[in-house]
């Protein structure tokens, strides 16, 4: 009988406590074009390629300020040549940016991994950063990042680092 008293206590504690989340929680589609990243393993051609995934995103309301977490994922089709060939990519970011009521600009980076394969698996991981804007009037968002392979030069290889032009529309709100 305590262990029911005790989970009632907490559960009325809680929703007497609890906070709106108005406008922090935001999640929406979002389709990429993804170039200067040659061959995958397995023999498929990044160059060019078009994906679609989804992407959600948390941002506690702060005036005039954008901050939030990105969590996001994208599945590329790549031309395998007739083949069977895979390539995706998932990363986790923090966004930084001004808001203001028309277009909010934004910076973002963050961590990414990236996942090919025709047949046996091949998992990368790196740094992505990168300039966003969203707009106020309509939830739309476009940005370029570029993503960095694990191994980290002075100067980036355009071989094995893509630019990666994203665009979607958050709901939520």
């Amino acid at each position: 009988m305590r262990r029911l008293i005790l989970t009632a206590s907490v559960a009325v504690a809680c929703a007497t406590l609890a906070q709106p989340v108005d406008a922090q929680f935001q999640f929406g589609p979002q389709a990429a074009y993804m170039t200067g990243l040659g061959e995958i393993q397995g023999g498929g051609d990044l160059n060019g390629t078009m994906g679609v995934g989804g992407r959600v995103q948390f941002s506690p309301p702060i005036p005039s300020l954008s901050i939030g977490v990105v969590g996001q994922g994208v599945y590329y089709f790549p031309d395998c040549g007739g083949g069977d060939c895979s390539y995706m990519t998932y990363g986790l970011g923090a966004k930084l940016g001004l808001a203001f009521p028309m277009i909010s600009p934004y910076v973002i980076g963050g961590w990414q991994w990236r996942r090919s394969g025709n047949g046996t698996t091949n998992t990368e991981t790196g740094a992505t950063v990168g300039l966003g804007v969203a707009l106020g009037m309509v939830p739309v968002f476009v940005e370029a990042t570029m993503e960095f392979n694990e191994e980290i030069t002075a100067a980036p290889d355009y071989d094995n680092n893509p630019l990666v032009i994203q665009a979607g529309v958050l709901l939520g709100g």
